[in-house]
């Protein structure tokens, strides 16, 4: 029996590598784990030569609000960004409103938890209709996206490295562009990341 529970993009890695070896196919699982890895550290790298690192509010669920917990956090760092809430050792947890204010996130990413674009995108009126919505340096900057966390964050597997590298873009769009795949994020204010 083999039990996968990662927390972190490393455990993912190893879990890739530990199904590859429980099924004998172990060449092939390590030629995917270091793709990925190699994908990760370009981001790293190139995230690296950021000026400034933007406080991030990533949000899992809006009603009540969570952030995002498991690799999100950590996904967040890697892409150069500061978490406003979570770190890579917690899990996903309910925030008040007021904390979230008062955080003053630069950027917003709504990834709810098993939602493709459209169905997530049904839920921001939810918290844009919140006291102080317009106030948040996100929503002024026109910074406020959505994810397909159905696809890129809400799941463990090869495709959270996609989802690493489409946060670089929205965390830092100076450094990092062409990363969004088709209907994998949209901006809501603004032009379209990608539809």
């Amino acid at each position: 029996m083999l039990s996968l529970d990662p927390q972190y993009l490393s455990d993912v890695l190893a879990d890739i590598r530990g199904v590859g070896h429980a099924t004998g196919s172990d060449d092939k699982a390590e030629e995917i784990a270091s793709r990925m890895q190699q994908r990760i550290d370009s981001v790293a790298d190139r995230a690296a030569l950021a000026n400034a690192r933007p406080r991030v509010l990533h949000v899992e669920w809006v009603d009540p609000i969570f952030c995002g917990g498991h690799w999100v956090p950590e996904m967040v760092e890697i892409a150069g960004g500061e978490n406003c809430f979570g770190d890579k050792e917690t899990g996903s947890f309910q925030l008040e409103w007021d904390a979230v204010v008062e955080s003053q996130p630069e950027v917003i990413i709504f990834m709810p938890c098993g939602f493709d674009v459209k169905r997530a995108l049904q839920d921001v009126p939810i918290l844009a209709a919140r006291e102080g919505w317009d106030s948040l340096p996100a929503v002024r900057d026109q910074r406020v996206y959505v994810i397909d966390a159905s696809a890129y964050t809400s799941r463990s597997g090869p495709r959270l490295v996609t989802g690493l590298e489409i946060m670089a873009e929205m965390i830092h769009p100076e450094l990092f562009s062409g990363m969004v795949p088709e209907l994998g994020a949209v901006r809501l204010y603004g032009s379209l990341v990608k539809a």
